[in-house]
């Protein structure tokens, strides 16, 4: 047990708001409790190497938190792509990637650093039916300061690196679509998904780490209650507009490319080659379990406004992030199928020309042994002429042409004009 439990609860006398005194922001965020006696108590009952631990817990937490930027879920399809590209961060979708990742990671990082303040000593107050209220102590509520850093100021960093994946597919689409009509119904639907992510972010910075508890020094449950409500509300039209967002990207790039590209492709081939066929499984995933998380949010919406169920833990929080992430993982799988095509395409077209090389080599060897019979053979010497006259002749030269063109059209078969503005879009970059 610690002996001087007593002298260091005193220390931290003046860090309690109790009664319902009048706080500041920062005086907020710098308490440590609504509840002294809940300190005591809690001090009181610890032993030193319990003490100990809390210091061993804090260093594990900071390490943690300098780890986020390796152990972020994107680090390696990030740092794979990087290379890929040879670290050119001029090119718009470098830049993309690089601040979807930095602003993601610092949300990670504040998250993490929200460990710190794991233990809020306030009162909790409980209602039976038909008796008066009775008081207990809660000794790891929600710390004002946890809640700035962990879910205010995480959330702005998550959803702001959010939105710059959420341009990728934009991106890509105004690369390869030039009827500007087509193209201004994407960035509609684009601006419509990033609002309301902000929304989203705006609500969170409403709800003011001040206003955690009630005057009584308890967790306001009721204020938490309307939050968490307008949460799954906004958290649900995130999904649609997700979902409206993808389907216009695929159907712009169906109508202005799929039209102009006659030949037929099994699925694996044309999630391979096109993009918008993988923009297309993405939306397809999120429409797939849409109706799930709607079920979800509903049934969360009435157990939240219902007191006879509000301790029940209904959340798929897990589900929400996996349908969210498929998306953002498109952006690495999109991009490093970019990359294999160009260079593929450019080992094809390598060997293409090393074939029509060959080919007019053997012409021309063909014609210097025309030649040297015709030294020989005199009667065959107007034969010669013509054939060497023939395919010395560049506009007589019929069929070698139509033989590059026959290899070139072989080529074209197989890719489409969608990569060949795609990949124009990376030299400009």
């Amino acid at each position: 047990m610690v002996k001087n439990y007593k002298e260091l609860a005193l220390r931290d006398r003046n860090k309690f708001i109790e009664n319902g005194a009048d706080a500041g922001f920062f005086e907020w965020l710098g308490s440590k409790g609504t509840n002294y006696s809940c300190y005591e108590e809690y001090l009181k009952g610890r032993t030193e190497q319990q003490m100990i631990n809390v210091d061993i817990s804090n260093i594990r937490t900071i390490v943690y938190a300098l780890q986020c930027p390796f152990t972020f879920k994107y680090f390696y399809w990030t740092l794979l792509v990087f290379i890929l590209h040879k670290f050119n961060f001029k090119k718009p979708v470098m830049k993309l990637i690089l601040c979807h990742y930095i602003f993601r990671t610092l949300g990670d990082i504040c998250n993490q650093l929200g460990g710190l303040y794991n233990n809020y000593y306030s009162t909790q107050i409980h209602y039976p039916k038909g008796l008066p209220p009775t008081y207990e102590c809660k000794n790891n509520a929600m710390h004002p300061f946890k809640w700035f850093i962990s879910r205010q100021v995480s959330t702005v960093l998550w959803y702001v690196g959010e939105i710059f994946g959420d341009w990728y597919p934009l991106l890509r689409t105004k690369a390869v679509v030039k009827n500007n009509k087509l193209i201004w119904f994407v960035y509609g639907t684009c601006g419509i998904f990033n609002f309301s992510k902000i929304l989203l972010i705006i609500l969170h910075v409403l709800h003011s780490p001040t206003k955690l508890y009630n005057d009584r020094g308890a967790y306001d449950d009721d204020n938490s209650t309307h939050f968490y409500s307008l949460y799954y509300i906004n958290q649900f039209s995130i999904i649609i507009a997700s979902v409206i967002y993808d389907i216009s990207v695929y159907f712009v790039l169906k109508r202005t490319i799929c039209k102009n590209n006659k030949f037929e492709l099994g699925f694996l081939k044309k999630f391979k080659n096109l993009s918008e066929y993988r923009i297309l499984i993405s939306s397809l995933f999120s429409i797939i379990f849409l109706p799930i998380i709607s079920v979800v949010i509903i049934i969360k919406y009435y157990v939240l406004n219902d007191d006879n169920y509000r301790a029940l833990d209904f959340n798929f929080e897990t589900t929400r992030i996996m349908i969210t992430g498929v998306q953002y993982y498109m952006i690495f799988i999109d991009q490093i199928l970019l990359i294999c095509y160009k260079d593929q395409s450019s080992y094809i077209n390598s060997n293409s020309s090393s074939n029509i090389l060959n080919y007019s080599n053997g012409i021309l060897n063909k014609s210097q042994e025309i030649k040297c019979q015709s030294s020989i053979e005199s009667s065959d010497t107007l034969k010669y002429n013509d054939y060497h006259n023939y395919y010395s002749n560049p506009n007589n030269n019929i069929f070698l042409n139509s033989k590059i063109n026959n290899i070139n059209n072989e080529n074209g078969n197989i890719n489409s004009s969608y990569y060949y503005e795609m990949l124009n879009l990376e030299k400009q970059a």
